[in-house]
């Protein structure tokens, strides 16, 4: 599973890596960039290697659930 993953992240650095250049994008987009996007290869190692990680959703959903019922006009 972790060669599937860094297989495909390594594609996508591939990818971006040409895009970036072909745009002539600065040196501050690049880093942005592949720094945003280690964050999400790191987070995806570790969510294989420490199988008790607590999820993310759990966060999310206490973050927007308030948002989303004033969008929705529920009132509990």
């Amino acid at each position: 599973m972790i060669m599937i993953i860094i297989l495909f992240f390594l594609f996508i650095f591939g990818y971006e890596w040409a895009y970036l250049k072909k745009k002539s994008r600065k040196r501050r987009t690049f880093w942005i960039v592949f720094c945003i996007m280690g964050m999400s290869f790191s987070y995806c190692i570790a969510t294989i290697v420490f199988k008790n990680m607590p999820s993310p959703n759990t966060l999310i959903q206490f973050l927007f659930t308030p948002i989303q019922q004033k969008i929705l006009g529920k009132v509990d």
